[in-house]
């Protein structure tokens, strides 16, 4: 029978290709859930619908909604 023997150095690294290869799993599930949604014609055509309502400011973005609700609450503060 035969004995392998791993230096430091191949020990480090298969470790880190161990991380390496599991990240790489990660990004691909990613990919697959964009590819499925980008296939998925409905959630397009909403997406694009509300990112209208936004440039229309039928629909308030992040930014504005947290300064809104800034104010509000110190006007509460100050009573």
């Amino acid at each position: 029978m035969v004995k392998t023997v791993l230096t430091e150095n191949d020990k480090r690294d298969l470790t880190v290709m161990a991380l390496e290869l599991s990240e790489i799993r990660k990004l691909v599930e990613k990919l697959a859930e964009t590819l499925v949604s980008l296939s998925d014609k409905e959630l397009l055509r909403f997406i694009n619908a509300s990112q209208e309502g936004v440039r229309e400011k039928q629909v308030d973005n992040y930014k504005e909604t947290l300064e809104k609700q800034i104010d509000i609450a110190e006007k509460e503060f100050r009573l």
